[in-house]
């Protein structure tokens, strides 16, 4: 019977606690491992489903801008004031006032620029 018993008992418990403890910790790493890669991966998802959406969003807001400036053309803009009744006219070039450039200052200043203003 001692035989058996010395066979059975070859490893003592702290040897036993010692790969117990080893081992957990082995798997705790490799759990946390494989936790933070699928995190990693469920962030980059989220960030390309984000990056489609922004695609997206900002096709639709150049065909709304396209939609804006060919709906607010002359052609189509003018029936529209015409039948509100605005006393809106088309500018031509014979309708432009074209003003003179200002005198530069010198020493004698004019009547405007001495004249207070009164409010």
């Amino acid at each position: 019977m001692s035989r058996r018993n010395q066979y059975r008992n070859r490893l003592g418990l702290s040897a036993i606690t010692a790969v117990l403890f080893v081992v957990a910790s082995l798997a705790f790493a490799g759990l946390g491992v494989v936790v933070s890669k699928n995190r990693v991966r469920a962030i980059g998802d989220e960030q390309r489903k984000v990056e489609d959406e922004m695609r997206l969003l900002n096709a639709e807001i150049l065909a709304l801008n396209n939609k804006i400036e060919t709906s607010l053309t002359r052609d189509r803009v003018q029936p529209r004031l015409t039948s509100a009744g605005t006393l809106l006219r088309p500018i031509t070039k014979h309708s432009l006032l074209i003003l003179r450039p200002l005198p530069t200052p010198d020493a004698s200043p004019t009547i405007a620029q001495t004249t207070p203003e009164t409010h």
